[in-house]
């Protein structure tokens, strides 16, 4: 109450100066000084930062003003003075979305564009929020009246943070902003990241802000507020579901359907949208989620994303949901069957919201995760042709156009391979393909029908090399009808089955994880059995 205490002994020094000014013009601002004093030493008093009036789009009414201008001028000049002696930048990013700032005016917006922010929290009462048609028009608004050096109350302050998951899940940038950015944009900021991140403690979030704004601090009762609340659990919303999205696969596939796909999803969770950039990949974005506390992240993109994400909550009670936003999605089409193909989103959303959790294996490939296929020769060649522009534009035709230029451009390779550590074999082999989960689709993958990724064991098929294109093309074949006309042993290719496999060369070579390729000298494979919880429509469980 120290702050009280000061307003309260400014406005009785003020009113004495009026009684004893001998002057009656001169006593008459000296009054009116000690009455605007008076009037917010209530204000602090009683906590009742609504004596302003600040009006929900950021308006202080002229009433107001004129009686409390001599405080709103000197705050003001002593926030200015504040202002060119802080030590830190005016709006700074605490966190993905998440941005802390002093007193925002017309000259910010520069900066809040370039930084991407387009929804503004303002904390104070005592002044104006950021007005200018353009703001209006640019930026979603809220206010929680809070006073200097004060909190507000729990029931405004999840209404506050109610808000601003709104925004977020909305994929919007938020800032947070007091006077000077120091103690009450901090405190609901603090308690933001707390709701946002349940397994942080006080200290970790007061460590994380204050590691980026050296200024940042909370005084005792606010302190002490945030660690009640905090105690009490009260910053804990609805189950949150994190979305994980790479807005460019399979052509921008998300622009197309990301309004269906939260309609339906925020139907029954909150929901936490996340897209990647060139510079923040889905394994990164994956961390976060996980360093949440969440239990269930969706996947939205092709197979590669979907591993990256799947790499992060492997061996853990959180549940993968996967939405087929990619060129192939082939795990969706082992997962979701042959619908995911005909109405895809349909069909996964079903899944996630209400299908079953099942366990699949997985397997890891030189410490990369692997959920589908690891591949060298045929397979490698055609991800290696299927370039990104031409996946964009031909779909899944760019895959065949990949798979014709490898067998047309086929180059033998010589490498060992050792099955469950036995002593290795020397092969010469145009295709290897180990395969956890692969559809039919996979042609290279079906050397012993399609894989069963819950039997705990690896599918192994590789064709041996044939000098002519003519000899190629016949292994496929053989390989694509064995499942149809089987034969005892198959002419064209061999199929093994492994839980651990190495192959090695005496050269480097190229080899595919998932669609994603790399380079090495020796390939390492071992599978993980059931380790890995996704969401399936209830039929897969029935199987």
């Amino acid at each position: 109450m120290l702050v009280a205490k000061y307003y309260t002994a400014g406005s009785v020094l003020f009113y004495v100066l009026a009684l004893l000014c001998p002057s009656f013009w001169l006593s008459l601002p000296l009054a009116w000084i000690a009455l605007s004093l008076s009037v917010v030493s209530i204000a602090y008093w009683c906590n009742f930062p609504h004596l302003f009036r600040k009006k929900p789009n950021g308006v202080i009414p002229n009433g107001i003003q004129l009686v409390l201008a001599p405080f709103l001028i000197g705050a003001h000049y002593y926030n200015y003075w504040a202002r060119t002696h802080d030590s830190v930048a005016p709006i700074q990013r605490i966190d993905p979305q998440l941005y802390l700032a002093r007193r925002l005016f017309t000259k910010d917006l520069k900066e809040l564009k370039a930084q991407g922010i387009t929804s503004i929290l303002d904390i104070t009462a005592e002044f104006h929020g950021l007005q200018s048609g353009k703001a209006k028009r640019d930026f979603d608004y809220f206010n929680l009246p809070v006073l200097d050096h004060k909190v507000p109350s729990k029931r405004k302050l999840l209404k506050a943070l109610d808000w601003m998951d709104v925004q977020l899940a909305d994929s919007k940038k938020v800032v947070v902003h007091c006077a000077l950015g120091r103690g009450r944009s901090v405190f609901v900021l603090a308690a933001y990241l707390l709701r946002r991140y349940p397994r942080m403690s006080i200290e970790d979030v007061m460590k994380k802000i204050q590691t980026i704004r050296s200024t940042a601090n909370l005084n005792k009762e606010q302190m002490a507020m945030l660690q009640q609340l905090h105690k009490q659990k009260a910053f804990e919303s609805e189950q949150t579901v994190w979305m994980i999205v790479n807005p460019v696969s399979g052509g921008g596939k998300w622009g197309t359907y990301k309004d269906e796909i939260l309609e339906k999803f925020k139907a029954k969770y909150q929901v936490e949208v996340r897209e990647t950039t060139p510079d923040i990949s889905a394994t990164e974005l994956a961390k976060e989620a996980v360093n949440s506390g969440a239990s269930l992240i969706v996947a939205g993109g092709g197979d590669g994303t979907v591993t990256e994400v799947a790499s992060q909550i492997v061996h853990t009670d959180i549940v993968l949901g996967i939405l087929p936003l990619g060129t192939a999605n082939a795990l969706c089409h082992v997962l979701y069957g042959i619908e995911n193909k005909i109405i895809p989103v349909e069909t996964a959303c079903g899944a996630i919201l209400d299908g079953e959790v099942t366990q699949i294996d997985t397997a890891r490939c030189n410490q990369d995760l692997m959920l589908l296929v690891a591949g060298i020769g045929f397979e490698q060649q055609m991800i290696e042709y299927a370039e990104r522009e031409e996946k964009n534009n031909d779909g899944q035709l760019a895959y065949l156009k990949g798979l014709w230029g490898a067998i047309a451009n086929n180059e033998t390779l010589h490498v060992e391979v050792s099955l469950d550590k036995q002593p290795p074999k020397q092969l010469e082999v145009s295709s290897l393909v180990i395969a956890n989960a692969a559809p039919f689709t996979t042609l290279l993958a079906q050397g012993g029908g399609e894989p069963d990724l819950q039997d705990g064991i690896m599918d192994i098929t590789y064709l041996p090399c044939h000098e002519s294109v003519t000899g190629r093309l016949l292994s496929l074949s053989e390989l694509a009808l064995s499942k149809f006309l089987p034969t005892a042993e198959p002419l064209g290719f061999v199929h093994k089955q492994a839980k651990e496999v190495t192959v090695t060369s005496e050269t480097a070579f190229k080899y595919v994880i998932d669609g994603e390729l790399y380079e090495t000298e020796k390939l390492s494979i071992r599978v993980q059995p059931r380790s890995l919880n996704v969401m399936v429509p209830s039929w897969f469980t029935e199987q």
